[in-house]
């Protein structure tokens, strides 16, 4: 399955990912699994998809090291964003 136009990660959450009752509903654009997440989780993934936008993406993750590593489970929907940035035939490094 795919989606119907191409999105950026940020766009990608805006459309499909909502906040209902103060947690984060995300959908993964490779596996099309739902999880519902935390606020933390929600900024966490923002913050990756704008680093994917802007081409940071390893500069994130040095970061996310950095600060003690991934919440569990956050790395793996960080990369779905990617996937779905480097499906659109853009690259999230510099």
């Amino acid at each position: 399955m795919r989606i119907p136009d191409p999105r950026t990660p940020l766009e990608w959450l805006n459309a499909y990912c909502p906040s209902l009752d103060g947690q984060f509903l995300f959908l993964d654009p490779v596996s099309w699994q739902t999880h519902l997440l935390t606020p933390g989780a929600e900024l966490v993934l923002r913050e990756a998809a704008l680093a994917i936008e802007n081409g940071r993406f390893d500069a994130f993750l040095a970061e996310i090291e950095e600060a003690g590593g991934w919440q569990p489970g956050l790395a793996f929907l960080a990369h779905s964003l990617l996937h779905l940035h480097e499906r659109n035939g853009i690259s999230a490094t510099r």
